[in-house]
């Protein structure tokens, strides 16, 4: 199909996460909007109220989010928390990669900002699921 994308992850050497954008699954994309409306105001309170640097940052929250849940679904360890451990490592630093071609700045503050803001959102999606599920 036409966006069969092959989405490489730096976590386990050699194996490869296929994500077909056409099919997203529903509670994915509800994760990511959950996730989008708790770090994109924390990223904002950091500092960062440019439109541009905040919009940035809601569509690479976006991609990275949709492809750590693809990841954790592939259930790639005997244990969840290792994978989502490793997974967050991930994402902060795709995070940083990408927030780093719009956000021009001080990179040592943008970094320690992904950090917290990934961490709030790990805390409060923790505190979701313990309650929704």
């Amino acid at each position: 199909m036409f966006f069969d994308v092959i989405a490489p992850t730096p976590l386990i050497p050699g194996t490869r996460i296929f994500v077909d954008w056409a099919e997203i699954e529903e509670t994915f994309l509800v994760v990511a909007l959950l996730t989008v409306l708790i770090e994109v105001p924390v990223f904002y309170f950091c500092g960062y109220r440019k439109p541009k640097e905040l919009a940035g940052f809601a569509v690479v929250n976006i991609i990275s989010n949709l492809l750590l849940n693809e990841f954790l679904e592939q259930d790639p360890f005997d244990w969840y928390g290792v994978a989502v451990v490793l997974g967050e490592i991930a994402v902060i630093l795709l995070e940083f990669c990408l927030c780093c071609y719009f956000i021009r700045g001080d990179r040592k503050k943008l970094f320690k900002t992904l950090v917290l803001v990934n961490v709030c959102s790990v805390i409060f999606g923790g505190i979701l699921f313990w309650f929704y599920y």
